[in-house]
């Protein structure tokens, strides 16, 4: 028979596999999907240029337009670089299902306590679940907010999740929720 700790983490180890293997599906289903739309792209170029070539007249283009506000007189506009980010980027992957979503707080006494991770715990970032769905430090986003587990509760079980928010008043207002989470994918 199998002791509750080894059965404890081969749930979770299965829960672990199954959520990356449903985002990595995911990242394929978007390679497939993005190699498809420039495969189209590429070909209503060709089109637009063989249109230009077998045209008597003079088709002015976008690539054109934008040619033609260089000249003698005007500044050639610069367009501002896209800074990389700094961080890993971060992507929404399939459906993990709907949840019930509650919240908690500091406690009322200010003294900071520590997750069950040991971590301290930081608003838009912490989540409370049941360990045995979601392990810790699992990645989800809700509402396009990336949140890690790093808490359990007595209260959380199965398809339950508990939001870390700064204060009181914040708690109290978001209540019960139903919210559907989402594997993340990091790129």
């Amino acid at each position: 028979m199998i002791s509750f700790s080894r059965r404890f983490r081969i749930t979770g180890l299965l829960t672990l596999l199954c959520i990356l293997l449903l985002s990595t599906t995911a990242m394929a289903a978007q390679t497939a999907d993005s190699q498809s739309t420039a495969s189209q792209q590429s070909g209503s170029v060709d089109t637009d240029k063989q249109m230009k070539k077998n045209s008597t007249e003079t088709v002015a283009t976008a690539s054109d337009a934008t040619m033609s506000d260089v000249g003698p007189g005007i500044e050639k506009k610069e367009l501002p670089e896209e800074k990389a980010p700094t961080g890993p980027v971060f992507e929404r992957g399939a459906s993990l299902g709907i949840f019930s979503a509650t919240a908690y707080c500091p406690s009322s006494s200010g003294r900071q306590q520590k997750t069950y991770s040991g971590t301290i715990p930081q608003p838009l970032h912490t989540l409370s679940a049941d360990l045995t769905v979601l392990p810790l430090g699992s990645k989800v986003m809700i509402d396009g907010v990336v949140y890690t587990v790093e808490d359990t509760g007595s209260g959380i079980r199965g398809n339950k999740v508990d939001i870390y928010f700064g204060s009181r008043g914040e708690a109290l207002a978001f209540g019960r929720q139903s919210k559907e989470i989402f594997a993340v994918i990091e790129r």
